[in-house]
């Protein structure tokens, strides 16, 4: 997932959602409430809007679930380490919630794509077979407007 619509400022770190993209996410979580009850993991970006997301998408799908930060799902985080990391991950369905261009080119990375568009306020489903580079199928991504 990538975090909802946020307030221009510095540090980057600290930017909050807006209430738009508050409502982003909350829609996004309402949507797929009952997908969302396979989510065995989530995982975010301490950066607080990403963090704002998760909570938001965590509350509002119902989960019971902790939510566990991930310093490469940062704006420039290493996909290598991501990939480690999903690797050593002994559940299924994990939610990861990031940041542009972090995201999308996550999603290449694991599908062997490339030139995937993704936008704040959205949620990518990715099937794979194993946790690895190239392996993934995108099957699709819902922006908070709509499937495309």
């Amino acid at each position: 997932m990538l975090h909802g619509v946020t307030f221009v400022g510095f540090p980057d770190s600290s930017r909050p959602l807006s209430a738009f993209g508050r409502e982003q996410i909350s829609n996004l979580a309402l949507e797929h409430r009952m997908a969302s009850a396979e989510i065995k993991k989530v995982v975010s970006s301490a950066h607080v809007r990403a963090v704002q997301s998760a909570e938001i998408l965590v509350g509002a799908a119902g989960l019971k679930k902790t939510i566990k930060w991930l310093d490469d799902l940062t704006p420039q985080g290493d996909m290598c380490a991501i990939e480690e990391f999903l690797q050593s991950t002994a559940v299924e369905t994990v939610l990861m919630v990031s940041h542009l261009p972090l995201a999308a080119k996550l999603i290449d990375y694991l599908t062997g794509e490339s030139g995937t568009y993704i936008r704040t306020g959205s949620l990518a489903s990715i099937s794979m077979p194993f946790f690895g580079r190239r392996t993934a199928q995108l099957n699709w991504i819902q922006y908070a407007d709509g499937i495309y």
